[in-house]
């Protein structure tokens, strides 16, 4: 096969098309294996999918380690290492989640048997986020065939637990496991690779709890229903006025109830009912200034309710994060995104969080930039084109090259 040694830069973005092109049919059957290992978080069992990748990564003799920070919740790492010569030479991370969320009901079709339709993959996971787990894999296969022409680190990393916050998965690697990278690109937006996330917006998830008193259901005079308490609660935090309401890359902050849970049977005064809130605000407004706006309705339905008492509880807070739109990153994606489908991406803000945030805050230059129809992820009868696949492995494989030659 050539080599990219022999080729021209205005040459070179032919002779990716070409290669990955013909990796169309091992693209689509690793996302079909991923997809096959189920994988749903909880309880995660990533460890499932990591052995797929550990034997593709061993029949390319690609270096690897597998971090284990739990049971069965594993991580892998592949490298393809070539700073002997330059050690100051940059490293280039690309994360993929192997863990997917449950999958629910109504599909057509097992979830996780994955098949093909219309020029589609379909099963969980299939856009979010295996399949471009399959295309990086392409990738790297690429990569270690034309390791001469490199002089960086690029590291492929197959993480666990992104679904529930990545404490067991890419926290965890670059805070205990010593993976450090100058560069990483996420592939978890979708957005059709029409998408750089260069921002994102503050995730606070809050529990809140309205504490009753239990009675029999014929006598709620003698008890304190702690629903009809939280009901009033619930309509005052919808009206919630955020501070910041508008930025140049981001939608408007908004505001989810959840889940509710309260209440044994329909004869019972509930004593305890439970609340669970989503909020998305922009970066420059804070988790302090919601939380405090939050505390001081409860105050004020306390007030007005002598019988409603009700605790605060911030289950996880993580801030916003951005990167400077010129980075090379950005610059790169849309220059080799023109050059495959046609198409410039622009730089945007996310309102889901992904795990650019954790690398972010360590320094690392992260975008976020992917395959995928926004709609697909956490959908029955999730799927995502092939074709997709293979032109983002030929992105991100022109990506790899400038960035490590």
């Amino acid at each position: 096969m050539a080599n990219a040694n022999k080729y021209s830069q205005n040459d070179l973005v032919n002779y990716v098309k070409n290669y990955l092109q013909n990796e169309e049919k091992e693209i689509t059957d690793l996302a079909c294996k991923l997809i096959n290992a189920k994988t749903e978080n909880p309880p995660g069992d990533e460890i499932l999918a990591v052995h797929i990748v550990e034997e593709f990564f061993q029949s390319l003799q690609i270096p690897y380690k597998i971090f284990e920070k739990t049971k069965n919740r594993a991580n892998i790492v592949g490298y393809i290492d070539c700073r002997s010569e330059r050690p100051f030479a940059p490293t280039l991370l690309v994360a993929c989640h192997l863990d997917v969320v449950p999958a629910g009901d109504d599909w057509k079709r097992n979830p996780f048997e994955a098949w093909i339709e219309n020029g589609r993959i379909y099963g969980r996971g299939s856009s979010d986020n295996k399949g471009q787990m399959a295309s990086m894999m392409a990738v790297v296969k690429f990569l270690k065939e034309n390791e001469s022409k490199l002089k960086g680190q690029f590291i492929l990393a197959g993480v666990a637990d992104e679904e529930r916050g990545s404490a067991l998965g890419l926290e965890y690697l670059i805070s205990e496991c010593g993976v450090k990278a100058d560069f990483a690109i996420i592939p978890d937006v979708a957005h059709n690779m029409q998408l750089i996330d260069v921002t994102e917006k503050g995730t606070l998830f809050l529990e809140i709890t309205s504490h009753g008193k239990q009675a029999h259901g014929s006598r709620p005079e003698m008890g304190i229903n702690a629903i009809w308490n939280m009901i009033p609660l619930l309509e005052r935090i919808k009206q919630l006025k955020f501070r910041e309401v508008s930025h140049p890359l981001h939608t408007p902050p908004t505001l989810n109830l959840g889940s509710i849970h309260s209440g044994t049977a329909p004869n019972i005064v509930p004593a305890v009912c439970k609340a669970q809130l989503d909020i998305r605000y922009l970066p420059d407004d804070s988790a302090d200034n919601v939380v405090n706006d939050i505390k001081n309705i409860i105050k004020e339905v306390e007030a007005e309710c002598p019988s409603a008492r009700f605790d605060l509880r911030i289950i996880s807070n993580q801030p916003p994060t951005a990167v400077p739109i010129n980075n090379p990153l950005v610059e790169l994606i849309s220059k080799h995104t023109l050059s495959i489908v046609g198409t410039k991406p622009q730089p945007k803000g996310m309102s889901g969080a992904t795990v650019t945030k954790q690398l972010i805050q360590k320094g690392i230059t992260a975008v976020g930039f992917g395959p995928g129809d926004e709609s697909e992820a956490h959908a029955t009868n999730e799927s995502i084109s092939i074709m997709e696949l293979v032109d983002f492995a030929k992105i991100m494989a022109l990506i790899s090259m400038d960035i490590l030659s």
